[in-house]
């Protein structure tokens, strides 16, 4: 094993250096995964533009951290701390980054996500990243790193979120923002048997994944499409509204637009209100770890496409380039790996 790694440290806004680091020390019931896939994720985003982040402690969601910010992760174990089984030495694995506390009542009932101590898996943009050894997933067969990278965030969020929506057959959904969360909420509700599924975006690529995987797709910004939608659903609006867009005016958009009764989930900035207009508002995060065995099976079985949803691959060293296209092209970029080694 070496003793220290590459790791990228933010050196202000849209800048990083790489630099060597120590490696991490792993404690009991922990893992050193060598990382060889982590994808950039839209919350990247704000802490990378900015001029100044930190200072952060390991282990913390903060970019002045070596390896940033960088949560959507996979690799392979390649040391193990005490109480670790020594044969998960060489497993291919994806990280479940919302660690609960695993003592208290909502990580006892498979709901670490709302744990009051909860931490996320980061600084995944370097050579090797810590993680315990219970969040370390085996990559189903045939999956590569890169799209193994994104079964955490862009699985196990918008399948939660359609969970907790309580789609059913049926029923018609929309879905605000139609990014890589946004397609998977598209799949989500699909997979829930909701009829139909609209979904809108302002890019246009994105409206055509949306229709690929059999959404109606429609353009926010023009002027008919708010009416298309309506007649789409009765003239009622939607049963559900499943949002990814931290935009406050296309959350209270996505917020109007759907019915009386209806329930809206949004995954991404605060969800909007209605004071006393009866609608049912959730915000949703991550999944909960006693749903993963359903979902998988939804990847596994390749209901739950994630096969093009990769479009750039770069190497560490060029991450300022990766987070370049990932912040400014939309319409030619979807999801954006950054890779260690060969892929």
């Amino acid at each position: 094993m070496p003793i220290s790694m590459l790791a990228a440290k933010k050196a202000g806004s849209g800048k990083a250096n790489l630099i060597e680091v120590a490696l991490p020390e792993v404690p009991s019931g922990h893992v050193l995964v060598h990382v060889r896939a982590c994808a950039i994720c839209a919350s990247d985003l704000p802490e990378w533009n900015a001029q100044v982040a930190g200072p952060g402690k390991r282990g913390e969601w903060d970019a002045d951290n070596p390896g940033m910010t960088g949560h959507e992760i996979a690799g392979d174990i390649v040391q193990v701390g005490d109480a670790v089984d020594a044969g998960r030495v060489g497993e291919s694995v994806w990280i479940d980054a919302i660690v609960g506390c695993g003592r208290c009542e909502a990580c006892r009932d498979g709901r670490q996500t709302l744990c009051e101590q909860v931490s996320i898996v980061s600084q995944g943009f370097a050579e090797y990243v810590v993680a315990p050894a219970r969040q370390c997933r085996p990559i189903p067969p045939d999956f590569d790193y890169p799209i193994a990278s994104l079964i955490f965030d862009m699985v196990g969020t918008p399948m939660s979120a359609a969970k907790l929506a309580g789609i059913k057959a049926g029923e018609s959904v929309a879905v605000w923002g139609l990014g890589p969360v946004g397609l998977g909420l598209v799949q989500g509700s699909i997979i829930a048997g909701a009829s139909p599924v609209i979904g809108l975006d302002p890019v246009a690529s994105r409206r055509s994944r949306a229709e690929a995987r059999g959404a109606i797709a429609l353009d926010p910004m023009h002027p008919a499409s708010l009416g298309r939608l309506r007649h789409l659903t009765q003239g009622k609006g939607p049963h559900v509204v499943l949002s990814s867009v931290a935009n406050q005016n296309a959350s209270r958009q996505a917020f109007d637009s759907l019915r009386l009764e209806g329930r809206l989930v949004t995954v991404a900035g605060f969800p909007p209100a209605g004071g006393e207009v009866r609608k049912w508002v959730s915000g949703s995060w991550g999944c909960y770890e006693r749903d993963w065995p359903e979902i998988l099976e939804q990847v596994t079985s390749h209901r739950f496409v994630l096969d093009d949803y990769v479009t750039h691959l770069f190497p560490l060293r060029e991450i300022e380039q990766a987070f370049d296209i990932r912040g400014r092209d939309l319409e030619g970029s979807f999801k954006v790996v950054v890779t260690n080694d060969q892929t």
